[in-house]
């Protein structure tokens, strides 16, 4: 069975216990929090081997998603919590309006072996830098 080639986005099960609210852990096989600063960048990520499972746990951002030559945002915030699952292969990027970096967990699974280049930006293609620039007004 291949990898699904699409963005999924995925609603949060949560619980309270007391005053304290649980989500349901996101299988992965490493997690890490990313800054996401108030900075312009046009810059893309796109990665071989690994599947990105993103939430916002402070801010918000407009993830920019790369598919069947267009530009495509997702609106993620803090206030509205869910998951969205970019599998490999997947051109992605962020942008951040806000005043202050935004947080962002990142659940990844694993699909082979990291590869250096994955995690070196790519420009944003010259024939989608308008559309860009409009997403980040």
């Amino acid at each position: 069975m291949g990898l699904a080639r699409h963005i999924e986005l995925l609603q949060i099960q949560r619980s309270f216990s007391g005053h304290t609210l649980f989500c349901e852990p996101q299988a992965s096989d490493e997690t890490l929090i990313a800054e996401v600063g108030t900075d312009r960048i046009d810059e893309l990520f796109c990665h071989r081997n690994q599947t990105d499972q993103l939430m916002v746990l402070r801010g918000s951002i407009d993830l920019v998603v790369l598919q069947q030559k267009r530009l495509h945002h997702i609106t993620l915030r803090e206030d509205e919590p869910a998951w969205v699952r970019i599998p490999p292969g997947v051109p992605h990027g962020a942008i951040n309006r806000g005043r202050t970096p935004a947080l962002v967990v990142n659940a990844v699974l694993r699909h082979g072996p990291n590869d250096p280049r994955d995690y070196r930006p790519r420009r944003v293609p010259e024939a989608l830098l308008d559309q860009w620039r409009s997403l980040a007004a």
